[in-house]
């Protein structure tokens, strides 16, 4: 058992008592998905605009269900909704996703797929003075959300660089969870002197607040494609057409990069309310590396940074997160 649980999953966990009293119904033909407006989470965008225009993918490939798709700002926001049975499927960071898979025992939380690797960066302010690890004693690091992929990211590289952060702000240097959206004000007016974030906050940070990139995380994994057990067991056959529309998806973005950018951008400036420039979702789309193949390695990686920045007790088996797809015969 958990010796404690942090603050970032304290109603976390509370719906995970919740929802067991809470009533599945087997028979719902509409599929919930959730996502967020970052470029990262490229197929989400790419068959929410499509779902928006009558063309869905995913809807093609479910034949009698329908689709709500909906938009979180960060990864523990997604796992509340899963607990919480307001989302059957979400594009989420993986550090999230093994948070939920760790506190619900197991039980609650599967990947189907993975979806992007790379797109994440560490970008200090212009005239920070920061070139090195060193140079960030006494320094603020926004991150997304406390416990997010590039949260878990940030404090375990400073960790390993001799600059051991706390939970409660403290420590060497200071880490504060900053929406993405405001990061980029906070940066121009020097409240922050450096940010870990994903694109096209990266891009953007470098357009338009003069950032400088430090460090580049091409090939971890960023985005992966969840599930919550209960919908997953009601509705396996779905599941799997689930994980082959995704697949396809994924293929059909890499082979029409000109489109799916076109269609990014369309769907961040419906989601943001604030036009997305083109040139920056061009320029982040070349970070990106998009997957349908889970990586377990970089899974387990994560589960140990998240263990060694005090966001998980224990260190969990996330080779069972995997959920195993088992068609009929």
């Amino acid at each position: 058992m958990m010796r404690k649980l942090t603050a970032l999953f304290l109603l976390a966990a509370a719906l995970v008592v919740l929802c067991s009293c809470s009533r599945e119904d087997p028979d719902s033909r509409v599929v919930r998905i959730g996502c967020f407006p970052n470029v990262t989470h490229v197929q989400a965008l790419v068959a929410r605009n499509m779902s928006r225009h009558g063309q869905g993918w995913f809807e093609r490939y479910l034949p009698g269900y329908s689709l709500e798709w909906y938009t979180y700002n960060a990864g523990p926001t997604a796992m509340e909704a899963l607990f919480g049975k307001t989302a059957d499927l979400t594009y989420v960071g993986p550090s999230p996703a093994i948070n939920a898979f760790a506190i619900s025992g197991g039980r609650e939380v599967r990947l189907l797929a993975g979806a992007v690797n790379g797109g994440a960066a560490l970008l200090v302010a212009p005239g920070s003075g920061i070139s090195k690890p060193a140079d960030f004693r006494g320094r603020t690091i926004a991150t997304p959300q406390l416990g997010n992929t590039q949260d878990v990211s940030c404090r375990a590289w400073l960790a390993r660089n001799g600059l051991p952060t706390t939970l409660e702000g403290a420590g060497a240097c200071r880490v504060a969870p900053t929406p993405n959206a405001m990061q980029l004000q906070l940066m121009k007016q020097g409240d922050i002197d450096a940010c870990w974030t994903v694109e096209p906050w990266v891009s953007r940070l470098e357009k338009n607040a003069g950032a400088t990139l430090l460090v580049q995380e091409p090939d971890v994994v960023t985005t992966v494609l969840a599930a919550r057990t209960g919908w997953l067991r009601h509705h396996p056959e779905q599941a799997r057409l689930v994980i082959q529309a995704h697949r396809e998806l994924t293929q059909w973005i890499i082979d029409h990069p000109e489109e799916a950018q076109r269609r990014v951008v369309e769907e961040l400036t419906e989601l943001t309310q604030a036009p997305m420039d083109p040139a920056l979702v061009a320029t982040a789309w070349k970070r990106l590396k998009l997957t349908d193949e889970i990586d377990l390695p970089g899974l387990e990686q994560f589960v140990q940074d998240a263990h060694s920045c005090g966001l998980l007790d224990f260190v969990p088996d996330v080779g069972k997160m995997i959920y195993q797809d088992e068609p009929k015969p």
